[in-house]
């Protein structure tokens, strides 16, 4: 028995040593694959960036939102004596601050790749097509995509240096809020910023995009934490329950309010399918609420809290996100009535 447990404790030492070697490579091979398309392309590389900007674009999300969810993951994490002081943390959530670090560095250089190909994708051109570049300095100063692409990349790098540097509390804080912060860019250049209430669309659209970063981020770090380390888990999800409550309300009252900004009268939803949708939108996210802050309290009060009872609540509340995710898609893809 004592030779199992150890000779256990040893795979999952390795497999936390082998972590950053699969990072490293999955990262090279991200850069390293397109390049390689490009340069067997006959018309420069100008159709596959165009074809494939939106993957590039959910490679962004997806390293960013890992880099949230570890970095969430290890703000949340309890201190893990009394010896420690609250603002002191563990080795574990330290070691979560690498790591999401590391994820950051890689969502930072995604962010690059997808710069690189919104300017080319902007300009009609692929790299090996003769494209010049002495437009990219208007791009990057002129054009609100290339801007925000610009701040999210600085701020995935400072945020990557405060989670690196992190020894208490504070700077792994200060780094998930910069990681989230990076998040909100891509909606600063979005539709919001055409609205007729352009200062109420851009400062909800910011909210929304960053609370539904930081509670879908939150939920997945908690997924990685239930099957790595579940005797943390159950103190952990008590404290994010009051995050995630926050975070829903935010998600939903600046989702409505994007949606509102873009009706010329209010008279206008009652009878029109934006309106219908937009409600069903608004009651979905009131029951994600309260099936939540519901689920969450029951589980949290029973004495057999499992990481399985846990997952199974995540589940429900993905299930539930999904609905109203895809209502809000909907939404967005609908043009809202006028007036005639």
């Amino acid at each position: 028995m004592q030779l199992a447990r150890g000779s256990g404790a040893s795979v999952r030492a390795q497999s936390r040593g082998s972590w950053p070697i699969a990072v490293a490579a999955a990262a090279l091979v991200t850069v390293l694959v397109p390049v390689l398309i490009l340069l067997i392309s006959d018309d420069g590389g100008a159709t596959f960036i165009g074809s494939t900007l939106p993957f590039v674009r959910a490679l962004v999300h997806l390293t960013t939102l890992t880099a949230v969810a570890l970095l969430c993951v290890g703000v949340l994490l309890p201190a893990p004596s009394e010896e420690l002081s609250a603002e002191e943390l563990s080795a574990e959530a330290q070691r979560l601050g690498r790591q999401g670090c590391a994820a950051a560095v890689i969502a930072a250089l995604a962010c690059v790749l997808l710069l690189f190909w919104t300017y080319f994708d902007v300009i009609g051109s692929g790299p090996f097509q003769g494209a010049d570049l002495s437009d990219l300095g208007a791009f990057l100063n002129e054009l609100a995509s290339g801007r925000a692409l610009v701040a999210q990349v600085s701020l995935l790098i400072l945020g990557a240096v405060f989670a690196y540097l992190a020894r208490t509390a504070v700077p792994l804080r200060m780094a998930l809020v910069l990681v989230i912060a990076g998040t909100t860019t891509m909606g600063l250049g979005g539709h919001s910023a055409s609205e007729s209430g352009h200062g109420a669309a851009m400062f909800s659209m910011t909210g929304h995009i960053g609370a539904a970063s930081l509670w879908v981020g939150g939920l997945a770090g908690l997924g990685w934490l239930a099957h790595a380390h579940p005797n943390l888990l159950r103190p952990t999800v008590a404290r994010f329950s009051r995050l995630a409550l926050t975070c829903a309300a935010v998600v939903g009252v600046s989702g409505v309010v994007s949606a509102v900004v873009r009706v010329e009268s209010l008279a206008l939803l009652p009878g029109s399918l934006y309106g219908a949708v937009l409600l069903a939108k608004t009651m979905a996210f009131i029951g994600l609420i309260v099936f939540g802050v519901l689920h969450r309290r029951r589980l949290l009060a029973q004495d057999s809290f499992t990481a399985r009872t846990f997952l199974q609540l995540a589940a429900g509340e993905v299930l539930i996100m999904g609905v109203a995710y895809g209502l809000a898609v909907a939404l967005v893809r609908l043009d809202p009535p006028v007036l005639l």
